[in-house]
């Protein structure tokens, strides 16, 4: 809708068209803070600690934030002197079990686990933006559970995943498996790391054929590099 309006003054005339635009009202965006009747309809699995963790990971301000927060401390740290302490790497041990133990982020490596393909191919490695690793494969590759567990999930779902299958290990932790092409256990079934769970597709969003490894903490993501044996 347009309007015109006509300013006239003893030697001038002056004619403005103004055009009227109805302002659209912007999409509204999830809460940075949640409620816990939010993070519970959001998301089905894990405890209420985790799919907080969860959604604030996933919420696009939260990342905005972050994104920034580390670029400047990158400029800053670029100022700063190098000390001697800012080049010691982070130490190893070695336990009686052979376990490797890293004191950077005292986490011990699980003990019974294994990589869940015979052929180890890191195609992305877990980042803030991506809490998992993918496991580059050919589709129909078998995939075998990371630690014996119980499957609690075992479908497709409509987040990116497509075909996936969680799995309880306890005391809080669960790894996930995503992007499969077949599905070969069920909710509730008791899995070892002889178990033949499923095999490797692009089911959800997947650019090629891949396993897509998570391994969370009570619902906080871990590194599954830091976890699986070296």
């Amino acid at each position: 809708m347009s309007k015109k309006f006509r300013i006239e003054l003893p030697k001038f005339r002056l004619e403005l068209h103004a055009r009227l635009v109805k302002r659209r009202k912007p999409l509204l965006e999830d809460p940075i803070l949640p409620s816990a009747s939010l993070v519970k309809k959001k998301y089905r699995t894990g405890t209420l600690p985790g799919k907080i963790v969860r959604y604030l990971s996933e919420h696009k301000s939260v990342r905005k934030l972050f994104a920034a927060n580390m670029a400047a401390v990158v400029i800053a740290t670029t100022f700063l002197p190098v000390s001697q302490a800012t080049n010691v790497k982070a130490a190893e041990f070695t336990g009686q079990d052979g376990t490797v133990i890293q004191t950077q982020n005292n986490l011990e490596t699980q003990k019974g686990t294994q990589f869940p393909l015979s052929q180890i191919k890191i195609n992305q490695y877990f980042s803030f933006f991506h809490p998992g690793v993918d496991l580059g494969a050919k589709i129909g590759s078998i995939i075998k559970p990371v630690k014996s567990g119980i499957v609690i999930e075992a479908g497709y779902v409509t987040d990116g995943y497509g075909n996936t299958i969680l799995i309880d290990h306890g005391k809080g932790l669960t790894s996930r498996y995503a992007h499969l092409s077949k599905i070969e256990v069920t909710v509730g079934e008791r899995v070892t790391t002889d178990t033949e769970i499923g095999k490797v597709g692009v089911s959800g969003h997947s650019t090629g054929p891949h396993l897509h490894l998570e391994i969370r903490q009570n619902g906080f993501p871990l590194n599954p590099l830091t976890v699986l044996p070296r």
